[in-house]
């Protein structure tokens, strides 16, 4: 249907149009009546072309008037609308338009990026709804400011579309740029729909600009709930798919996916094994990639990865030795590809001049020699000249009720007998809030008061029942008479030293007695309970099992060479009690990091820390004052919630004394974002059975604006103008009197 550009014209230019019309009344009124005596001739031939001469009078009174109507409209300008104007029809209409500015948008193709794309549809959409006249409203949203605001995260709320507000919504549109966040469309959506049913009568139109990406889309049962109530509540949903072309070449992406600690103590001196993982998103084997490294911002020899299988990803170890307490950064980068913010990633270590680990000896006197806790104190901390940067501290169950056990990255209970409610509470509260524990046991531990007390029905810190101790079977010898050794491997980091089929460590350990686990004991599903070594009677040896944040151990024979010979001699002793004290501390020791768009919690004691807090920011390491209020569990903390930037973060405060605290924290992208595998058309359909929607892609809309808004009339309108002009000269020398000339 055709609309006008400028419909303000029409209401002087149409009544215009009449004045043919009333100049041939006027002249109606200004007739004379004149008697003439040859009248009759004249008056005979009237009654006998009179039909004729009306008929001609008609039309070019006609063709007068639709001339200057013509004028009118073409001052209008006007034009034909397209099949998406007719969607958008002349009804009032409040238009929820949300952009997609995740990071997967910035995917370069040969001609222009994804959100480059979705920003060219946004600007028609825009035209679209401005020249569909009075009556329209509009939202704006971008998926990242959503995600973190919900409907406080509109940059415009749905208002009327003046002129004024689509100016500014084309300059914001323009300017903006892909985030870095990995938000998806469910909590745009969810905002949408919040406007969508308020139930205020007018017709709404959700329009949603994406790439469609396959890991938002696949499983979207609550984003299907949630478009389908927009479509009850009568609302149109859009979606305008603006991933590469079909017919673009496929290039690859590929992500850092992680730099993090792979055992060791994070201390002054220490040799420190780190581990980072590349990801290869695309759908074919990579080449060769080169992965640049940086400590403390100074360059070191990077790695080299060879073909990574498509969809798969590669993990390389390197060691680092910080000689320095303090806190490090490293940063991991690939060369650019399609998608460049999820080529670096960085990782804070925080270097302590030693980590302190608690032995709680069940022994009359602690660590007396040839117990349990000295044969542990000696692998954890051997002294001379291989430091570990473990600090040992021995000390009976006491301990854990008259101190703060947050000064210990792991506990070690050994062949303690029994321990009360208070110590039970303290020690779980540990785990639970990320803390290590393992149990050894021995001749010392009552069976009865650790499964009522620590194992507790499955509700309890400790991960089994305890049936009592017993002894191994005799040695068994295998058909080419080698004796069978009696620890069996699992697959387990902690224990890898001890891998391989015939390792001779292995078969040296001898085990005479151990505690046996309850028969009707079955584990539940989902405990997490793993076993790392076994007996060769399938017995369990060496157990762990997640208790809140934190993980707990429990070596079912004792530490001291009692019950077996492991600690007397034998060098996997030591490697193995280190590994697994790292594997326990993983929770205490993790570095801090964010994704972005997290906020970053600061944590202050009260009483010795003043209030205020700084935070440094990337990029431009702009500062960021904040006073510290009470945080999610009622704890005084400063909270920086604009972390929208991948990078380092850092956190400065003072104590009441005037001493300097600080905190880095790096900060990275959700590198799942960079799988760039999108949607089809059936998977969707499956994804939203039962919700009305349309698809198309952006390539399938107008290229001209202009075009998408409507054809313009106004230059077919002119022609017709010069024609009709033409006509009616034409009919207007028919219909007048032209005297014959005679012939001489």
């Amino acid at each position: 249907m055709p609309t006008f550009d400028f419909p303000s014209v029409l209401w002087w230019g149409l009544p215009v149009a009449a004045a043919p019309l009333l100049i041939h009344l006027i002249n109606l009124l200004r007739h004379r009546t004149v008697d003439w005596s040859a009248m009759e001739f004249l008056l005979a031939s009237q009654r006998k072309y009179r039909t004729r001469v009306l008929l001609k009078q008609l039309l070019l009174m006609a063709m007068r008037v639709a001339a200057i109507a013509g004028i009118a409209m073409a001052l209008a300008q006007p034009r034909w609308r397209s099949a998406l104007a007719g969607f958008l029809g002349g009804e009032q209409t409040t238009h929820i338009l949300l952009l997609d500015d995740s990071y997967s948008m910035s995917e370069e193709t040969v001609e222009e990026s994804c959100f480059d794309r979705s920003q060219e549809v946004a600007l028609r959409l825009l035209d679209e709804f401005a020249a569909a006249g009075s009556g329209q409203s509009l939202a704006v949203g971008r998926f990242s400011r959503l995600a973190q605001s919900a409907a406080d995260g509109f940059d415009f709320v749905p208002q009327p579309l003046t002129p004024e507000i689509a100016a500014e919504a084309q300059r914001l549109i323009e300017s903006a740029q892909p985030s870095q966040s990995a938000a998806g469309p469910r909590e745009a959506i969810a905002a949408a729909a919040e406007f969508a049913t308020a139930g205020d009568g007018t017709k709404t139109a959700v329009w949603v600009l994406s790439d469609f990406r396959d890991r938002n889309w696949r499983a979207a049962d609550e984003t299907a709930s949630l478009l389908r109530q927009i479509a009850d509540a009568g609302g149109e949903i859009r979606f305008i798919d603006c991933s590469p072309r079909p017919t673009a070449t496929p290039r690859p992406n590929f992500s850092v996916e992680s730099i993090s600690l792979n055992g060791g103590v994070p201390a002054a001196g220490v040799v420190l094994p780190l581990e980072v993982t590349v990801r290869n998103h695309s759908s074919m084997p990579s080449g060769e990639l080169q992965l640049d490294l940086r400590e403390d911002g100074v360059p070191r020899p990077g790695l080299r990865f060879d073909s990574i299988p498509a969809g798969a990803a590669a993990s390389q170890r390197f060691d680092v030795r910080f000689p320095e307490t303090g806190e490090h950064a490293l940063q991991a980068s690939l060369s650019t590809d399609v998608v460049i913010v999820d080529n670096t990633r960085s990782a804070v270590v925080s270097i302590a001049e030693s980590r302190e680990v608690l032995l709680v000896d069940g022994a009359t006197v602690p660590g007396e020699r040839g117990g349990d806790a000295f044969y542990l104190a000696s692998a954890l901390a051997p002294g001379g000249g291989a430091p570990t940067g473990l600090a040992i501290q021995i000390d009976s169950q006491r301990a854990l009720t008259r101190e703060s056990l947050d000064r210990y990255d792991t506990i070690w209970m050994l062949d303690v007998p029994s321990l009360d409610p208070p110590e039970v509470e303290a020690l779980e509260a540990y785990v639970q809030a990320g803390g290590g524990v393992c149990f050894f046991v021995g001749p010392r531990t009552l069976i009865e008061s650790t499964n009522t007390r620590l194992y507790r029905d499955g509700q309890g810190l400790f991960p089994v029942p305890l049936a009592g101790d017993v002894e191994l079977l005799a040695e068994v010898t295998s058909r080419g008479g080698d004796r069978v050794a009696d620890v069996v491997v699992e697959d387990h980091p902690a224990v890898a030293v001890l891998s391989g089929r015939r390792n001779p460590l292995v078969a040296s350990v001898r085990v005479d007695r151990l505690m046996a686990v309850d028969r009707s004991f079955e584990p539940a599903e989902g405990s997490g309970l793993r076993r790392l070594l076994s007996l060769r009677t399938g017995a369990p040896l060496l157990l762990e099992q997640p208790f809140g944040e934190g993980l707990v151990a429990v070596a079912l024979t004792t530490a001291a060479p009692e019950w077996n010979n492991w600690a007397r001699g034998n060098p996997s002793w030591v490697v193995v009690m280190l590994e697994l004290e790292s594997h326990l501390a993983q929770g205490r020791r993790a570095a801090a990091s964010a994704t972005v768009g997290d906020p970053i919690e600061i944590v202050l004691q009260e009483g010795l820390d003043e209030p205020q807090v700084d935070f440094v920011v990337p990029p431009d390491d702009s500062v960021i004052h904040l006073e510290a209020g009470r945080g999610s569990e009622g704890r005084l903390a400063a909270t920086l919630r604009e972390t929208g930037v991948a990078g380092l973060y850092a956190a400065r405060w003072r104590q009441q004394d005037g001493v300097e605290q600080s905190r880095v924290i790096a900060v990275n992208v959700d590198p799942a974002e960079g799988e760039l595998a999108t949607v089809t058309q059936d998977q969707l359909d499956r994804v939203l059975a039962g919700v009305p929607y349309t698809i198309e892609r952006a390539e399938s809309m107008q290229e001209d604006r202009e075009n998408l808004a409507g054809a313009s009339l106004t230059t077919p309108l002119l022609y017709l103008l010069v024609i009709l002009l033409l006509l009616e000269q034409v009919v207007s020398y028919s219909a007048s009197y032209h005297p014959v000339s005679r012939k001489r």
